[in-house]
């Protein structure tokens, strides 16, 4: 194995707790984003860490097991403290940091694709950031070939038969 070691991908519930635990330990002596737990919801970590197994066991492993609202949450810590790119974009340096920690498999890798998903969506409807702008696509060239074979290529050129 040449000195690397193999990492377990994330199996079952038990596999989740651990994960989420450690994920949290790390979170709440962040200096960025470890106050929005500690001090401005004053989260009780004892009734949250088993909500948030049911939310990573619900997307990871067993749908349906979560059933409440995160967006809720979230937009009314960020009613009280705002919430910008930059506390998303820790977290989920911090959750990939400890998932690729601890776990190693497809489903370690759908757990920071997912997280990804998830802080893009409560970015967006927290703040109002994070959708991108859809480019504006810029002028269309169009080709067409004419019966004879012949190539008449840019725009507003009229369609052979019909309107422009």
């Amino acid at each position: 194995m040449n000195g690397e070691r193999h990492l377990p991908d994330i199996r079952d519930r038990q596999d989740v707790e651990r994960l989420v635990g450690a994920f949290y330990d790390d979170v709440l002596g962040d200096p960025l984003i470890g106050r929005f737990f500690t001090e401005v919801a004053r989260v009780d970590m004892a009734a949250h860490l088993p909500v948030m197994a049911d939310f990573w066991e619900s997307a990871l492993l067993s749908p349906g097991v979560y059933r409440r609202n995160a967006l809720r949450a979230h937009r009314a810590l960020h009613a009280e403290s705002p919430l910008r790119a930059e506390h998303f974009d820790r977290w989920l340096e911090l959750w990939s940091a400890v998932v690729r920690r601890r776990h190693a498999g497809p489903v370690s890798e759908r757990a920071v694709a997912k997280a990804h998903a998830v802080a893009r969506a409560l970015l967006h409807n927290t703040t109002g950031e994070g959708r991108a702008a859809r480019p504006d696509p810029g002028p269309v060239l169009v080709t067409i070939e004419s019966s004879a074979g012949h190539r008449r290529t840019g725009p507003g050129r009229p369609r052979p038969g019909g309107e422009g």
